[in-house]
């Protein structure tokens, strides 16, 4: 079995991460992965907060920040993103 990660584009990424969202047992209706970059070898996903009228983190907030986290690691090990 090999260690090297499989290159993949941005746009991919976002698709996968989408599809895979649903999957989570903690998944919230609304979130959605909008953007996606790599620094160190580590894969960062961002999207929705969930932030209220004066921009402060709801309730929402920090399971939206553990779904991202979850897919950082998820697929930091199996991807490297390419131009």
């Amino acid at each position: 079995m090999s260690d090297k990660k499989q290159e993949i584009n941005m746009a991919d990424i976002i698709k996968l991460a989408n599809a895979q969202l649903p999957e989570h047992e903690d998944f919230i209706e609304g979130i959605k992965v909008e953007s996606v970059s790599e620094q160190h070898g580590v894969i960062t996903f961002k999207g929705e907060s969930f932030l209220d009228a004066d921009g402060l983190p709801t309730t929402k907030s920090m399971t939206a920040f553990n779904l991202y986290k979850w897919l950082c690691h998820h697929f930091s090990n199996k991807y490297t993103l390419v131009d």
